[in-house]
């Protein structure tokens, strides 16, 4: 420190009254809200030999809360359904609670998922980038399985 800074210091220090109020402190609280961009999946059409046998996916019941996180991209199968592939290679179907028809002309939609981390039923939003937003109402597991 510098003599002036040191003797300002000190001549502060020595002119300040005894009967001063306490010292006063103020917290300052910083919510952050995480918003996920989503990158579509084009699918791919593929010519199919006639050697690999067609694949049925069938749906089983999945948790209704997914973690934000392991989802890896996304394809719109149709009006109102999402499949999401996870990061740890499942395919997870989410339906929307009506038919969102504008979240399948954008390159990528956002869902903005809970303090916990997930995307649940009933609670989140999947947006469109046009501002159009649909609740999710179920998630479903597919598993693919061969076409007899």
């Amino acid at each position: 420190m510098n003599d002036f800074g040191l003797s300002f210091f000190l001549f502060s220090a020595a002119a300040a009254p005894a009967d001063l109020p306490p010292l006063q402190f103020a917290i300052q609280v910083v919510e952050q809200r995480i918003i996920i961009r989503i990158p579509l999946r084009r699918p791919l059409r593929q010519p199919r030999s006639r050697a690999q046998p067609a694949l049925v996916w069938r749906e089983t019941e999945a948790a209704s809360c997914q973690p934000a996180q392991q989802i890896a991209q996304a394809r719109f199968t149709r009006p109102g359904i999402i499949d999401f592939l996870m990061r740890d290679r499942r395919v997870v179907r989410a339906r929307l609670d009506n038919d969102c028809v504008n979240l399948g002309y954008y390159s990528s939609f956002y869902l903005v998922p809970g303090d916990d981390g997930r995307v649940c039923v009933d609670r989140d939003l999947v947006q469109s980038r046009a501002g159009g937003q649909c609740a999710i109402s179920d998630f479903r597991t597919l598993q693919a399985q061969r076409a007899r």
